[in-house]
């Protein structure tokens, strides 16, 4: 029986799961200052420096079309590795490991506009909860980027030439 295991994160107090394999780390996001890129989509917060490597940070309370909320002293960001780079995601909490078995998991319901929500892949149910689970390609893609085959930026497209 095929299964996975999840990263369970909080988002306005909802539950959103995302494949562990694509985990490259959590860290507290009151430890890094975002630096905001003026004409970046609603949904890229700006970047960050982890560890000498310039990372792109997600807010998906705007990809979501959720309130804003001020940073909070529990907000992490998830780092992901998705298509040769790193990125990463601000959430509310980190709260949880799960593995699932395939009997737990239901399709994501179909929708009349299905493209504005073709990051949920599925459902995950434990006890009571419900998990979205969520792809982390369509996840971060955004209207302007429809993909993350190539990085957003390379460092060489910045390189003076001598």
């Amino acid at each position: 029986m095929a299964s996975i295991q999840l990263v369970i994160f909080e988002i306005d107090s909802s539950e959103y799961g995302i494949d562990a394999l694509t985990v490259n780390g959590i860290l507290r996001a009151q430890k890094y200052k975002i630096q905001k890129i003026p004409g970046l989509p609603r949904e890229i917060e700006g970047m960050i420096n982890l560890r000498g490597q310039v990372n792109y940070i997600f807010n998906l309370r705007n990809k979501f079309g959720l309130a804003e909320m001020a940073d909070a002293e529990d907000s992490k960001f998830i780092m992901l590795h998705i298509a040769g780079q790193v990125v990463g995601c601000i959430v509310d909490e980190v709260t949880d490991i799960v593995h699932f078995n395939e009997d737990d998991l239901q399709a994501a319901p179909t929708l009349s506009n299905s493209q504005s929500v073709s990051y949920i892949k599925g459902v995950g149910k434990v006890d009571e909860r419900m998990i979205i689970i969520l792809d982390p390609v369509q996840l971060l893609s955004t209207t302007a980027n429809s993909d993350l085959e190539a990085p957003l930026l390379k460092l060489s497209d910045l390189a003076i030439p001598s």
